[in-house]
């Protein structure tokens, strides 16, 4: 009859671990005079826990040094490649909207090259597409305080004469009305002499500055000498300039009708003294006082 044998495993299990709770003693000799200079006590369990925590300890040194130092630009395969795509990215969006910007100034140089030699620029000059918003949903439809507010305007102009004759000589043009284009007081007179070839209207802050006549903006911008700028022409050769604004109401291209709203009055620009407006009326491209035609 065979014997069968019991409990072989959980004896070889015990004495595993009690192999690896053994003490052990490494100590270190002086190769000449065999003194005794450093004595360990150690195990197998914490010898490899030693182990492991050194193990983890260098594999996080490692990886600090490579995350946060210049040593990943040599380390990381690809890492260099992948900031210059971003910054390829980056100037990609730079020169188009750079190009977007070329086209509109090329834009406005043609309209004012077209100005200067006395033709009538078209009615829509931009080819630029507008953002691909969807408006439709929007609703124009006045509401009862803008309805009273024109009430009262229509009202208060209807009473007002702002506008006289002009002296051109010529029958086709003597009969033409223009709006004052800001209330307020003449602080700088239209002087040939001195080449001042404008009308420099004070007025209170933040007043709104009207087209004189209907006409089509054909700058609308920024300058270095008189910041906002917004320049129309209008029909018979009659070309009229603002200088000097804090903000501009209007785009380029857009039609405006006389009196409609087009700027605020500001103390903007290099040549400004004070806050007013600087304005310019030209016809046939020479400069005329518009005091001649405008009562301010």
């Amino acid at each position: 009859m065979a014997k069968i044998q019991t409990g072989r495993k959980p004896r070889t299990r015990g004495k595993r671990i009690e192999k690896l709770k053994n003490k052990y003693r490494l100590i270190i000799f002086n190769d000449e005079s065999f003194a005794e200079i450093y004595s360990f006590r150690l195990t197998k369990i914490n010898l490899f826990l030693l182990f492991g925590f050194v193990s983890i300890f260098m594999v996080s040194l490692v990886y600090i040094l490579i995350a946060y130092t210049p040593l990943k630009e040599y380390v990381i395969p690809d890492y260099p490649k992948l900031e210059e795509r971003e910054k390829i990215i980056q100037n990609t969006i730079k020169v188009d909207s750079l190009e977007h910007q070329l086209k509109l100034y090329d834009q406005k140089l043609q309209i004012l090259h077209m100005v200067i030699n006395g033709d009538e620029p078209p009615q829509y000059m931009n080819e630029i597409p507008d953002s691909a918003d969807n408006f439709s949903s929007i609703s124009f439809s006045r509401s009862v305080e803008d309805s009273l507010l024109r009430l009262e305007i229509q009202e208060f102009e209807a009473l007002n004469v702002n506008f006289k004759p002009g002296t051109i000589t010529n029958p086709k043009y003597v009969n033409i009305y223009f709006h004052a284009p800001v209330r307020g007081t003449v602080s700088n007179k239209y002087s040939a002499e001195q080449k001042h070839f404008a009308t420099d209207i004070v007025a209170p802050k933040n007043s709104v500055i009207h087209s004189v006549l209907p006409g089509i903006i054909v700058f609308n911008s920024w300058t270095i000498e008189t910041e906002y700028t917004c320049i129309i022409q209008h029909s018979n050769n009659f070309i009229s300039v603002y200088k000097h604004n804090s903000k501009l109401l209007k785009q380029t291209g857009d039609k405006v009708e006389a009196g409609e709203g087009i700027a605020i009055i500001g103390n903007t620009g290099e040549l400004t003294t004070g806050p007013h407006l600087h304005f310019e009326l030209w016809h046939e491209g020479k400069p005329v006082n518009a005091e001649d035609y405008i009562v301010f």
